[in-house]
């Protein structure tokens, strides 16, 4: 553990407002450990939509595949926080890393036999199911809530760095080994994540938690507003899934293309996130979220208009600022509530809000490509907009 520390502590001797001087051993080994499995997410997650897409199945059926992943995980979800209850954050967090694993597996031996792809859907619901419930508790259990705002924009700032370099070696690992290649080395570094957890061990104490009243705390009317903002996050399904596509065809179809656009787009974000978290410890949350949300908003709409390399450049790097400016605070929010009331309790309800605002995304997109066909953009990107109004809601 002690490189983290040095490191921290090396830019806080530059930058000394806009880092986490107080954060815990737990949070700097969840740092060290989300840094490791960021760095293999971020070496295919763009490059998954273009993989599907690239084994020609069609837009809605990328959907339908992300619909089935979303609409599992919702079901599943409850069962996750359970086993984190009863076995501790975690050891829930390294199960979900071995789903992970055997998501990427699958998922590369789809190409060779394409019925796999269904247990690709399964293994990715699980893995969300173990992973982002304890994640989300572990954070909000040891984060500190005078900083909580600056803990959360330097894991941003490990993360975005960690994602200048790995669209780069993803791109330049599928390019010459093909997808297959790539997706055993990230299963390796999944699995390597999991290391920095166990250098202290967890210590707490087991407890129940309860499947239906997880589904009743989701739908209750004083918690309407909340439930609703939340559901705004159906604009990153969007982000995730077509975008990528998008800029796949935009950049004329050249994997290392598309990696050194987001590598350069996220180079120019990786610090205005520090200015966030500080801002977010400073000022008023909510204020935050809801102008950044209008903002956000406005950048969808911008996408109707890109059109070359340079375009989709600029407006990625405008959407991960304004993205910045709402999840830092917003999962601010989440956490100081959790703290407040129930961890578990309350981390599940944000995911599970999320998830519905994801399924509900899948659903409109579906129904564009339906009515717009296969060169739907506009319209997805314009629902992209009304989603991220929703933040407006927190």
């Amino acid at each position: 553990m002690s490189h983290p520390v040095n490191l921290h502590h090396t830019f806080l001797g530059v930058f000394p407002s806009y880092f986490a001087r107080k954060a815990r051993s737990q949070v700097l080994e969840l740092f060290t450990a989300t840094a490791i499995l960021d760095l293999a997410v971020a070496m295919v997650m763009i490059f998954e939509p273009i993989y599907l897409y690239n084994l020609g199945y069609s837009l809605s059926w990328i959907m339908y595949f992300y619909l089935g992943v979303y609409v599992l995980y919702f079901f599943l979800m409850p069962l996750g926080a359970k086993f984190a209850k009863q076995k501790g954050f975690e050891h829930s967090i390294f199960v979900g890393s071995l789903f992970h694993i055997l998501y990427f597996v699958s998922l590369a031996m789809s190409s060779y036999v394409p019925w796999i792809i269904i247990v690709s859907v399964c293994m990715y619901a699980l893995q969300k199911t173990f992973y982002w419930p304890s994640y989300h508790a572990d954070f909000a259990l040891y984060s500190v809530t005078a900083e909580r705002g600056r803990e959360i924009s330097n894991m941003a700032v490990i993360v975005s760095l960690v994602f200048v370099f790995g669209p780069l070696f993803g791109g330049i690992m599928s390019t010459l080994g093909g997808f297959p290649t790539l997706f055993m080395v990230v299963a390796l570094l999944i699995l390597l994540s999991n290391i920095p957890l166990f250098v202290t061990p967890e210590q707490f104490d087991p407890s129940n938690f309860s499947y239906q009243g997880a589904y009743r705390r989701l739908f209750a009317k004083e918690t309407w507003r909340e439930f609703f903002s939340y559901i705004g996050f159906g604009e990153e399904l969007i982000v995730l899934t077509l975008w990528p596509v998008f800029m796949f065809v935009t950049v004329k179809s050249n994997l290392l293309s598309v990696g050194s656009v987001v590598a350069g787009a996220t180079l120019v974000t990786s610090f205005t996130v520090l200015c966030i978290g500080k801002m977010s410890d400073r000022k008023d949350k909510r204020s935050i979220v809801r102008a950044g949300s209008v903002m956000y908003s406005l950048v969808w709409v911008l996408r109707t208009l890109v059109g070359g390399p340079v375009g989709v450049a600029v407006i990625d790097t405008l959407s991960r600022i304004m993205k910045d400016v709402i999840s830092v605070p917003m999962t601010a929010l989440v956490y100081n509530r959790a703290q407040k009331t129930s961890v578990m309790s309350s981390v599940v309800f944000f995911e599970m809000a999320l998830v519905v605002g994801k399924i509900v995304a899948v659903i409109l997109v579906l129904s564009a490509l339906a009515i717009f066909g296969e060169n739907s953009w506009n319209a997805v990107f314009l629902i992209a907009a009304g989603f991220s109004l929703l933040y407006t809601l927190r």
